[in-house]
């Protein structure tokens, strides 16, 4: 799959009516849209990054988490940051030395649902 043909399924990926558990936890769900990036564009360990950065209480504190990952298409590497929405200063960030990622940029977010978090597309809310 091109990233213009990861690009645009994404794009029309809206709603998802069934909730995938992610490997690592329990308390984390994923929708079928990050299921279907995770595994067209081989980046299971963008959600992996995203759930293990809950063990940091400043970033599990906030019950809605915008996560960006920005490839630098020059080196091939990249760094994922967290916001909380509201603001653009991040809460936290990770740098990726080296990825083969195939989009530029992506954006999933993490909401808490009662005692459960459901990761998704912007696309999907």
């Amino acid at each position: 799959m091109t990233p213009e043909e990861l690009q645009n399924a994404l794009a029309g990926l809206t709603g998802s009516d069934t909730l995938i558990r992610h490997g690592l936890t329990r308390r984390v769900l994923m929708t079928r849209g990050v299921v279907f990036l995770a595994e067209r564009a081989q980046a299971h360990w963008l959600t992996d990054l995203i759930v293990s950065h809950q063990a940091d209480p400043r970033v599990r504190s906030e019950p809605f988490q915008v996560w960006t990952l920005a490839v630098d298409e020059r080196t091939r590497s990249a760094v994922a940051t967290m916001t909380n929405g509201n603001s653009e200063t991040p809460l936290t960030t990770q740098e990726i030395p080296c990825t083969d990622f195939p989009l530029p940029a992506i954006t999933l977010w993490l909401m808490q649902e009662a005692n459960t978090w459901v990761m998704l597309l912007p696309s999907e809310y």
